[in-house]
Order: C-alpha cells, then structure tokens, then sequence
C-alpha cells in the first residue's frame, strides 16, 4: 500500500517598528543633517547660510566673526578700535578707553600691545603694566579696564609708537578674534629752564645793591625771574646756591653773611625770597621753605644747592620770580666792591 505524505509550509511574517523620539512638548521627524545653504544679498543685506555641518570659510568684517558649524553659545560682538591717546606729552605711559561693540557689562577684554607692528606682540595685564604672555586674569571687563574714563598703560618706553587692539569673551567658547587697531605715541622726557631778569632777559644778568646804609632793608635793582615746563610726572625742584654764601668784599676782607631771618629785626644779613610764583598748568609750583616768606623775611644762599622752587608733577608755563635782600649795621664796613654769584639749577624725577 502506497505511502503518502503531506508537507506544510508555514510563513512567519515579522515587522519591525522604529519610535520618532517624542514628549509632550516635542516630536523629532528625523535624525540626520542635510546639504543645504546658500547666499542671497541685496542692496542693504549680504546673507550667507551653513552648507552641511561643518563646513565653509569663516567670514569676518571689523564688527563681526561668524564660523561655519551649530554654535554652542553665542559669539561676543567684536570690539570696534579703541581709544588710544597721549593726552599730556607722557614719556612712560598712555592711556586708552576700550570700545566695547554692544557688549553686555559681564563681556571681558583682553588687549594686545605692540611697538613693532606686531612682529612681537605684548599683552596688558591687570595692573596696567605690559607682559610677555596673556592668562585669563588679563582679561577684564569694561569698568575694571576703567570705564568711560579709561586707564593708562604704564611702564612703556620714551619716543616710541605704539598699537594696541582688543579681543572680548563672553562665556566659554565665545571668544572673539582682534578688532582694529589704534595707534598713539610717547615723546622723551623733557625740562625746559630758563633764567632772566626784571631788567634784562639776555646774560649776563646782574642785581645791583645801589646803596647800603646801615639800618635799612634795601632790595636788588633787578629780581630774578626762572621759568620751567617739564613733562617729569613726578616733578621736581630748582635749587639755588652762591659762591661766598653771603655778601663779599675783597677789598674790606669781610662778608655779608646770608642767613634765614627776618632781615627788619637782624643787625645785618642777607638772603632770597620768593615774592610769587605761578604756572599755565600742571604743578602747581611752590616756593620751598624758608624761601617762602613775606615782607623782609629772607632765606639763607649756600654754596650747597638748595631747593628754593618745587613741584611735585609735570608743570607748564611756571614762572617764579625771587628777589635778593641785604642789610647792614654800623659794624659793615663801607665799600663798594660787595659780590655774590648765584647759580640757579632746575631738576626733576623722571
């Protein structure tokens, strides 16, 4: 008997399903980045759109970077060029007020000095000097680099140009490249001194005591008259000295001696005042002690330098004007021939 047999197929169907990712605030179509992009521009607009993910040129102009690819943050705005002036003829320092481009008051700056074009690039740190190597600490924000009044950069070298430009941070990973840059210079320390008489401005300069007689102060004919204008941030003096530190004779081998007194209440002295003194700017100058008495109160010459005029910063258009003062009693003898010599020295701190 003949055998039979019966086969059976059975097909599985299987599907798979892949879930959109979802919540209720949000459904994500699709996953993958596409090619796209491209520029449009008009008379008043330039667009330029990202092609793929990370790719294309980075575009730049004075106020802007923009980098191909997603950002993570937001760039900070470049900081358009600051201003970088020498607004009192200094030798050692200039001063600059950062431009800040828009930014938000937490926007930190760091700023980049050169003297050669940047060939060689310094940095400003915090303390306002220059160094070798920029670190996070040198990046500070507008009011810390001085606000609108600025800050001055020190410790920079005399006769020299100098460039400086800005870069800005806002957060991690915004920071910007360099704005523009802004040019200033120093000049050298100077002092300007001169030295002329009430009656004369050409040496040789000569104060001539006409007459002496005993019990009365009498003055020179002629003042001296010293002007001075210094850029010496730290100011400085103008001493006086003299040759016999009094009044000489050769002929009567006796000498008036100079002396710090009130010359109406002394039997005999001689000695310096300084009856004003003034300045177009800067300073101000002051007459130095005991030279800064009234009436017939005189201070005493020296053959050592002593400081009759001062200043404790730069001063312009200062004049000074000092006058020589001498008395005798009955005990001088009588002569023509009494002589002093004064030098006058103007000295300032750089």
């Amino acid at each position: 008997m003949p055998t039979s047999f019966v086969s059976f197929l059975t097909i599985l169907s299987v599907s798979l399903f892949s879930a959109v990712p979802s919540s209720t605030n949000y459904t994500l179509k699709a996953f993958d980045f596409g090619n796209g992009g491209g520029s449009g521009s008009s008379t008043s607009y330039s667009l330029n759109g990202m092609t793929n993910g990370q790719t294309g040129n980075t575009i730049t102009s004075t106020a802007y970077l923009a980098q191909p690819g997603l950002a993570a943050t937001i760039n900070a705005n470049v900081p358009p060029a600051p201003t970088f002036t020498n607004p009192s003829s200094y030798y050692e320092r200039l001063k600059l007020v950062v431009a800040i481009g828009g930014n938000p008051t937490s926007t930190k700056y760091a700023i980049a000095i050169s003297d050669d074009n940047f060939v060689t690039t310094r940095y400003v740190r915090s303390d306002n000097t220059v160094g070798t190597t920029l670190t996070i600490a040198n990046y500070q924000t507008y009011s810390l680099w001085g606000g609108a009044g600025g800050f001055y950069i020190l410790g920079l070298q005399p006769n020299t140009t100098y460039k400086v430009k800005i870069k800005a941070i806002n957060g991690n990973f915004s920071e910007t490249a360099y704005g523009p840059v802004a040019t200033a210079s120093t000049v050298n320390p100077s002092v300007t001194f001169a030295v002329a008489t009430t009656l004369s401005g050409t040496p040789p300069f000569a104060a001539n005591f006409t007459s002496l007689p005993a019990g009365s102060v009498f003055a020179a004919n002629a003042d001296a008259i010293l002007a001075l204008t210094t850029n010496a941030l730290f100011g400085g003096a103008i001493y006086a000295s003299d040759s016999y530190a009094g009044l000489k004779s050769t002929a009567a081998s006796y000498t008036i001696n100079s002396l710090t007194a009130d010359l109406s209440t002394t039997g005999s002295g001689y000695g310096a005042q300084v009856i004003s003194a003034s300045q177009t700017s800067g300073g101000p100058i002051a007459p130095a002690t005991p030279y800064n008495g009234g009436a017939d109160s005189v201070g005493a010459l020296a053959t050592l330098l002593q400081p009759i005029i001062t200043t404790t910063s730069a001063v312009s258009g200062a004049t000074a004007t000092v006058r020589l003062k001498a008395r005798t009693d009955a005990l001088v003898p009588s002569t023509n021939d009494y002589i002093d010599t004064l030098t006058f020295t103007a000295a300032m701190v750089f």
